[in-house]
């Protein structure tokens, strides 16, 4: 225990001595929120700490936030389900990148504790001291620092990993029922903490647990060598097993999710590939965190060669490493490790296993000591060579060059003096302290290098303090909604309150992306990431009533809307717009007719080609054109009415007199995982003049990009009263309407987005799917209905629960098995 205290006492160390030397926050002015950490973690954690306070508007089901009502246990299981994110409710509000932080300084401290206790259990016999470096130096591995501490739940995965291995090790070494029955419960808190990342550590435990079987000496029997597999294999499979509840569902979310962009794995340049096995290597994203700091290295390249080690246990750990790292870079075996759904980015994600093998491999090595000189020599040169080979490599920092022959010199000055009695004790403490600065100059050279690529986003400050305060003075929810905005993040909805539309996720449900899509909203992430258009007909339909908006000086202010009520009801069946594009769509969703969509015509000239296909229109500039082009675009408004751009693939800029120039799209919008599109926006002018647009290569128009709204009408639509029912009173996952009594054969409206998991009933009918209206929920009602209720229940909910009853039920029965034999065994005690 002693070990597992200090091991992670140093990584913590370690850990924040490399954010304090950065100056990154909470030690500094700099933002640590990269990337998603700061467009969904945050945000998220922020929205579980409203569910857990009862502030939130939904649950953990189905969240009224984001995206105007979105399904949300995919997202608790992707990105909140970690063992220590319950600790955001010891936080306050504006806490929460604290609170980020403080997670993932505990899941590197439980990650190092874990696997020094699992190298303890191992090789009882090695030094302490040993285990601890080693529980650092896996801890603070590459992929740790590189990948999966701005991917905080990823760090779930480096704690399975050494987890797993002890459970099932508990499980070969002890042939008793009792492992049997604890074990699938720490593997269900595992696999429900981040099922992808614990994927793949429990691949990489089955490789650990075939290498300890295929290691034993000749006087383990075959038999007991399958049963100890066996006994492995049951225990995790009933906890898979136990997850269940929450795995079939998530399987289903990630089913209907927005789908990504097929991807074609690209193995690397090994060269490149292997520099990462070097301290300080930094390559976020593209390539795989393998550094486990240069002792860990050199104890792990020893392994082969050390004749202190059984030949047996060195062919098949030096085995099982290789293979492990030559399967990072085999299209199949890398497929495997993925599930067989190739990343958009970081293809690596699976480098904390292999950090972790070659951990292993080195305590092996090092706890039964070096034999000779060639367990020194030759991983030296080997990491010389690497050195020499790769020293102005994409990957290396200068931190690298420093470092690994720094430490390579003082491990062999530390393994000299250790051979005298008197200097054992000051070359472990120079080692272990060189292990340390090593592992703290990683994290400041990572942190360093990353920060030149990726952009971090602020940290809680004053916009955030404004717009959360104009949201709750306004907050009406159900009777309205408010949109925050994107002022900050993606995610705003979840971090800064309300019920806009704004949602980033990767398990945003296709049906809900399509739909805001058609209906005229922007997007990045080919739709998993949306933008709120601020149009006036989406706000009618999604009973948007307030938004914050900036004034001139920066300072935020609340604006305020007539809008229609959550739910409409309106006569007969949904009636359909014959309007193209999105304006129709819209009119659709608000169950009337609002814009006028004229003929539009993209006027040729001598700078740029116009060429119809099928619904749009190609535009072009001519080879010889300065760039950007200008090209007139008319289409005719009727006075009194808005002219809006629907133009959701046009990569150029639109002309608006009272703005100047403003981009549509911008020409990186089409990058590979960026693949933008553009939303509806109003462009000012007179209205039957033509529009300008420029574009600065070639791109495509629609063949109807502009209509024409009439506020007006749009006003009245939205005050009628028969449209208003009587009564709405919203759950956590759930809408329940009543209707005035004597009302005629309709549809009732919902200004939700039907996801798959909504049933829907009318008076006292079944509940069955609802149909829609542009996408939203619609549900037919006879004459004389009063009440209409729809609920969402996660696809996937019955089955789970079965199979974690099944489970259960197996894990009950090894129980009771475990108590029978243990009373016939005192049993037979008291009779002697």
């Amino acid at each position: 225990m002693l070990a597992c205290a200090m091991s992670a006492l140093l990584t913590v160390a370690a850990f924040v001595a490399g954010v304090m030397l950065r100056g990154t926050f909470p030690f500094g002015e700099a933002s640590r929120n990269t990337n998603d950490l700061g467009q969904q973690f945050i945000p998220m954690h922020a929205y579980l700490r409203d569910v857990l306070t009862g502030a939130a508007p939904g649950d953990l089901v189905f969240s009224w936030s984001s995206g105007f009502g979105v399904p949300f246990l995919g997202d608790f299981m992707a990105y909140l389900g970690g063992t220590f994110s319950w600790i955001v409710v010891l936080f306050p509000r504006d806490g929460m990148d604290l609170a980020l932080y403080v997670i993932a300084v505990l899941a590197v401290a439980t990650a190092a504790a874990a696997m020094t206790a699992y190298l303890r259990l191992l090789r009882p016999t090695g030094p302490a001291w040993l285990a601890v470096v080693a529980g650092v130096s896996y801890a603070l591995c590459g992929w740790a620092m590189d990948d999966a501490v701005y991917m905080t739940v990823w760090l779930n995965g480096l704690v399975a990993f050494p987890v797993l291995c002890l459970v099932c090790e508990w499980i070969l070494r002890r042939r008793t029922l009792l492992p049997l029955v604890v074990s699938p419960f720490v593997v269900a808190l595992l696999w429900t903490s981040h099922f992808y990342t614990v994927y793949m550590a429990t691949i990489g435990a089955a490789i650990v647990v075939l290498a300890r079987v295929l290691s034993y000496d000749a006087s383990v029997s075959a038999r007991r060598r399958i049963t100890g597999v066996l006994r492995c294999a049951l225990a995790v499979v009933a906890g898979i097993g136990l997850a269940a509840p929450l795995l079939v569902p998530t399987f289903w979310a990630v089913r209907y999710s927005r789908p990504s962009p097929h991807i074609e794995f690209q193995a690397m340049d090994w060269t490149d590939f292997l520099s990462r096995l070097l301290a300080g290597s930094e390559g976020v994203g593209t390539s795989p965190g393998l550094a486990v700091g240069t002792v860990l290295l050199l104890l792990a390249l020893s392994l082969p060669v050390n004749s202190a080690v059984a030949r047996r246990e060195r062919l098949v750990w030096t085995g099982a490493v290789v293979l492990t790292l030559v399967s990072m870079q085999v299209t199949l075996t890398h497929e495997v490790w993925h599930g067989f759904d190739t990343p958009n980015g970081s293809p690596f994600r699976q480098a904390f296993v292999v950090a972790g093998l070659l951990v292993i491999a080195g305590w092996l090595s090092g706890s039964a000591g070096l034999r000779g000189w060639v367990p020194v020599v030759v991983p030296l040169a080997l990491v010389a060579a690497l050195y020499v080979g790769v020293r102005d490599g994409q990957f290396v920092t200068e931190t690298t060059r420093l470092v690994v022959p720094i430490m390579a010199l003082a491990a062999v000055v530390a393994w000299l003096a250790g051979r005298r009695s008197w200097a054992a004790v000051p070359a472990v403490i120079v080692v272990g302290a060189a292990v340390v600065v090593e592992a703290t100059a990683g994290v400041v050279a990572i942190d360093e290098a990353r920060s030149r690529i990726i952009g971090a986003h602020p940290t809680w400050g004053d916009t955030n303090d404004q717009v959360r305060e104009l949201v709750l003075a306004a907050d009406a929810w159900p009777e309205s909604r408010v949109a925050p905005g994107g002022y900050v993040t993606q995610n705003d909805p979840m971090l800064l309150g309300g019920q806009g539309p704004q949602y980033y996720s990767s398990t945003i449900p296709d049906a809900v992306a399509r739909a805001l899509i058609d209906l005229g909203f922007g997007y990045a992430g080919f739709g998993r990431a949306n933008y709120d258009p601020a149009n006036p007909v989406i706000d009618t339909v999604f009973a948007v009533a307030a938004r914050p908006a900036p004034d001139a000086d920066g300072t935020m202010r609340l604006e305020r809307y007539d809008t229609g009520p959550l739910v409409t009801v309106r006569p007969g069946p949904p009636w359909s717009s014959a309007d193209p594009g999105a304006f129709g769509r819209q009119e659709t969703a608000l169950g009337a007719d609002v814009y006028t969509v004229p003929d539009a015509e993209v006027v040729a000239n001598r700078s740029v080609t116009v060429l119809a296909r099928g619904d749009d229109l190609v535009v072009a500039p001519v080879p010889a054109a300065d760039l950007p082009a200008e090209v007139q675009l008319t289409a005719v408004c009727p006075a009194g009415t808005e002219r809006y751009l629907a133009a959701p693939s046009f990569v150029g800029d639109v002309l608006d007199p009272e703005t100047g120039w403003r981009p549509v799209l911008p020409p990186y919008a089409r990058y590979p995982g960026l693949h933008q599109g553009a939303g509806m926006q109003r462009v000012g002018g007179p209205v039957d003049a033509a529009l300008t647009l420029r574009i600065h290569g070639q791109t495509v128009l629609p063949r109807h990009p502009v209509g024409c709204l009439d506020r007006s009408l749009l006003a009245s639509v939205a005050a009628q009263p028969e449209r208003r029912p009587e009564s709405i009173e919203v759950t956590g996952h759930g809408i329940d309407v009543r209707l005035a009594p004597g009302a005629a054969d309709g549809t009732v409206v919902f200004g939700v987005i039907r996801s798959p998991g909504w049933r829907c009933s009318a008076g006292d009918g079944p509940a069955r799917t609802p149909s829609t209206a542009a996408g939203l929920i619609a549900v037919p009602v006879e004459a004389g209905v009063t009440e209409v209720s729809c609920g969402y229940r996660p696809r996937g909910l019955r089955m789970g629960l079965a199979l974690g009853a099944g489970a259960l039920a197996v894990v009950a029965a090894l129980a009771v098995a475990a108590v029978v034999v243990r009373r016939r065994v005192d049993h037979r005690f008291d009779r002697l």
